[in-house]
């Protein structure tokens, strides 16, 4: 089952692909919803063919399982990063970024995860959506303040 979440960002396709591709982006735009136990041993930057492990928290304070991440494809020219994840409920939570350029000013980022959970497939569908939707809320909040100066 495929959830696919897009929304339109009032800044660069450049500047959104450069935070796609740091550490600490992924943990700003979970922070309060899903936090990466061992996200301190995180590369600054992701690597293709590299894989990730870590512990999920829900809300800061609900312990979960261990969570796999492999970095299949990091393609700095299309803007595109896959990912295929695995850990507790979900043997497949395969996400991919795409980052595309609308003017230079902004730029349409879309999330696009497959997910095989069993029969709580639906169920991880609907979080998806919401965690999703929650993750791109929060890049609109790095935008505001300026992140991309930073980097």
């Amino acid at each position: 089952m495929k959830a696919r979440i897009s929304n339109v960002f009032a800044t660069s396709s450049e500047h959104a692909w450069k935070a796609v591709k740091q550490s600490r982006t992924l943990s700003y735009i979970t922070k309060g919803f899903l936090h990466f136990e061992g996200a301190d041993h995180f590369p600054l930057e992701w690597k293709q063919g590299k894989t990730e492990q870590c512990r999920l928290i829900f809300f800061g304070f609900i312990p979960a399982w261990q969570h796999l991440l492999k970095f299949t494809l990091i393609d700095n020219q299309n803007h595109l990063q896959f990912t295929e994840e695995t850990g507790g409920l979900i043997p497949q939570w395969n996400h991919l970024i795409k980052v595309e350029t609308l003017t230079e000013t902004r730029c349409r980022y879309t999330d696009e995860i497959d997910i095989k959970a069993g029969i709580f497939t639906p169920l991880v569908w609907l979080y998806a959506h919401i965690f999703y939707r929650y993750r791109q809320h929060r890049w609109k909040k790095l935008i505001r303040a300026n992140y991309f100066q930073v980097l």
